[in-house]
């Protein structure tokens, strides 16, 4: 009886390590053979862009160096472990792999971020993490801002293409006292945003800076009268317009 209680609390146990070593399983495929560290996806490819009120999953892998030549320390990496990982979209949580978030020297681990985003959201996120060496007892403390959490509405996304220069039509069109337009953009840049009316006379001018992914520009009704306007959003040598209503209250 007891031997049989022991091999029962054995395979639950087994059951629920392997279930937590399954949270995410790492693929550093992205990252050159010849390189010591790295994550993937890398920064160009960038994170899954999430929907509001969609179920979202993301895993991010990473490559741990087995020394800090590449970082300015030549001396062993016991591990590298993360601390924190901030600005996630509300909604979103993030889970290691192993469980305890420490990343040996010289091994592969991985980062599932998880959830359903609750809220539209284009933020860098901050990952903090510390490299140990135990051999002089060191603890160096590192951030990486590689990725942005982004979020999109559930509205009309399909519409947003990623993979280039592209503006959703503002929403809700027509609007009585708030709108949004959001915009694709492949690198950081100068973003020119016009609105005109319809004898062409320019109502609107805004100029700022453009970040990679998705943007949104967000405008009150209150700064225009009721009526049919035209919007323009310049990037670089590109321009995108579109029509927009505004109502009265």
């Amino acid at each position: 009886m007891i031997k049989k209680l022991l091999l029962s609390v054995s395979a639950i146990l087994t059951f629920a390590f392997n279930t937590s070593a399954q949270i995410c399983t790492p693929n550093v495929s992205c990252v050159p053979a010849s390189q010591t560290y790295g994550a993937c996806p890398d920064s160009t490819t960038g994170l899954a862009i999430g929907t509001v009120g969609v179920p979202y999953t993301q895993t991010v892998s990473i490559k741990v160096p087995a020394d800090g030549s590449d970082f300015g320390f030549p001396i062993p990496i016991s591990d590298i472990t993360i601390v924190g990982v901030d600005s996630l979209a509300p909604g979103l949580i993030y889970q290691c792999a192993p469980s305890n978030c420490v990343f040996p020297g010289g091994t592969n681990g991985c980062i599932l971020i998880s959830g359903t985003p609750t809220q539209v959201w284009h933020k860098k996120i901050i990952v903090r993490a510390e490299a140990h060496n135990t051999t002089f007892g060191l603890t160096i403390p590192e951030t990486n801002e590689q990725y942005f959490s982004t979020v999109i509405p559930a509205t009309g996304i399909n519409d947003l293409n990623m993979s280039k220069f592209d503006v959703h039509q503002n929403s809700p069109n027509p609007f009585s006292e708030r709108t949004e337009i959001y915009f694709s953009s492949l690198d950081n840049s100068q973003i020119e945003f016009k609105v005109y009316n319809l004898v062409g006379a320019l109502v609107y001018n805004n100029k700022f800076n453009g970040e990679k992914g998705v943007n949104t520009i967000r405008l009150e009704a209150n700064s225009f009268a009721p009526g049919v306007y035209i919007y323009s959003v310049k990037n670089g040598n590109q321009t995108i317009t579109k029509r927009m209503v505004v109502t009265s209250k």
